[in-house]
Parts: C-alpha cells; structure tokens; sequence
C-alpha cells in the first residue's frame, strides 16, 4: 500500500503549486472606445509596463524639471479638437499608455492646478509620446 501513496504525493504537490505568471500588477483599462495602462512606480513596474508599450500608440511621462524625479496622480484628459473627452483619469504613476483612434488630440494634463495643454496626432502602430514636466516648486509643496 505504501508505493500507492507515495505515487500520489507528487500530483498533489504539483496541483498545490501556482498555476502560469502571477497576475500582473498592471491592467488595461477601458474608457470608451480607448483602452489604456497607467503606472510605472518602481523598476519592476516601469519594467513591465514599458513591455507593453508596443500595444497603445500614445505614451506620456511625467517628471520634475531638472531633477528627472518621476510624478503620480497627474489629472490627464485627452480631447479631440471638437472638445469630444476620449480619456478622463488620474495617472498611478509617471507613465500612462493609451490606444486611441487615429487622429489629433488635446493632452491636458494637471498636477495641483499647473496645468499644461499638448497638441499631437496619433495614428495606427506608430508610438508618439509625450513628456509633462512640472517646475521644482512643486514637488517642494506636494511634499509639505
């Protein structure tokens, strides 16, 4: 009888062992017709993040001028020119990644009231991207 239990200790071990990656911190959301990632706190993060960077055609990043330090919580809309919202949302992290339907678009975004407006045209797979950065002071009164 021994050999039978032991033939099923290796099975039951298996089974108790996760099942594929481990779910990924970082999810697409959906908001209308745009589907977009937002993140990038840590270098895993950002890592796996930036691997997904083939599959949205706009990528924006936000910093601190001068000091390269990345910011979160960053209000972004993005409008086409008629005013029409195709993404309202507040960033996880220094990078958001979004899909959007080709054409021209006005990126606002907005960090503590300093407020800062792009236009830029987006189309098929290519990957336009976007920097924001906001002055020293703010970083100051976002720490106090």
């Amino acid at each position: 009888m021994k050999p039978f239990y032991m033939a099923l200790v290796p099975p039951c071990v298996l089974l108790s062992l996760p099942l594929g990656a481990e779910e990924s911190a970082i999810q697409p959301q959906i908001q209308g017709e745009v589907t977009f990632v937002t993140g990038g706190v840590g270098l895993d993060e950002r890592n796996e993040l930036n691997a997904t960077r083939v599959n949205y055609n706009l990528s924006l990043l936000f910093s601190v001028q001068g000091k390269g330090n990345f910011l979160s919580d960053v209000k972004v809309r993005i409008t086409d020119l008629r005013g029409n919202v195709f993404l309202e949302t507040v960033s996880d992290g220094p990078i958001l990644f979004a899909k959007l339907p080709s054409g021209r678009y006005i990126v606002t975004v907005d960090l503590d009231g300093e407020a800062y407006h792009k236009t830029v045209s987006v189309g098929g797979k290519k990957n336009t991207s976007l920097s924001f950065t906001w002055s020293q002071k703010m970083e100051k009164e976002k720490e106090n």
